[in-house]
């Protein structure tokens, strides 16, 4: 076989991986950063890798979404969110934010969310995510087509709105505690 088609079958092969690489190194980089707060943390997965779960906040939309967000319009100047909306077909949005039914979390993708980190910062993210008297903040990447990627996860301390915010939703937590169970 000659010297340059061997070269060629296996440069071409290279170069493709590397274009591609390129190209999705550039999709990942590009769009509008936006600052999240989120809630419900459960720190890693030791067997499905390292990760922070969590619920998404959002500004504005209420407590606790119970029916699949499909499409959020987000408010506001990057990166604090003044506020969300349901986005429906054929409304018009600056910044729309869509739910990929092939993540993680399908249809649900805006209302949990996942940060895959390194196991030397998994160590230290478990020790934040137990403590109460903070509040995580996640940065999304929102691009044009409103598909996100959260991109990075930080913690400061609670303000005094949100610890009185807190404070009232145990008080109006009367369910009994759960039964022990035994064998």
């Amino acid at each position: 076989m000659n010297p340059m088609v061997r070269l060629a079958a296996v440069t071409v092969p290279l170069l493709g991986l590397a274009m591609l690489w390129g190209m999705s190194d550039q999709t990942y980089h590009q769009g509008t950063e936006w600052e999240v707060p989120v809630t419900g943390y459960d720190p890693r997965d030791i067997l499905r890798g390292h990760y922070a779960e969590f619920g998404y906040d959002w500004p504005g939309a209420g407590a606790g979404q119970a029916a699949p967000l499909d499409a959020l319009c987000l408010s506001g100047t990057a990166p604090v969110i003044a506020s969300v909306s349901a986005l429906r077909d054929g409304d018009t949005c600056a910044h729309p934010l869509r739910a990929a039914p092939g993540d993680v979390y399908g249809t649900n993708g805006l209302i949990r969310g996942r940060l895959y980190v390194g196991q030397d910062r998994a160590a230290k993210l478990d020790a934040q995510l137990r403590r109460s008297d903070q509040r995580g903040i996640v940065t999304i990447r929102q691009r044009d087509d409103g598909s996100f990627t959260p991109i990075s996860i930080r913690f400061r301390p609670l303000t005094p709105q949100e610890i009185a915010e807190r404070e009232a939703q145990r008080a109006e937590d009367l369910r009994p505690p759960p039964a022990i169970m035994s064998r």
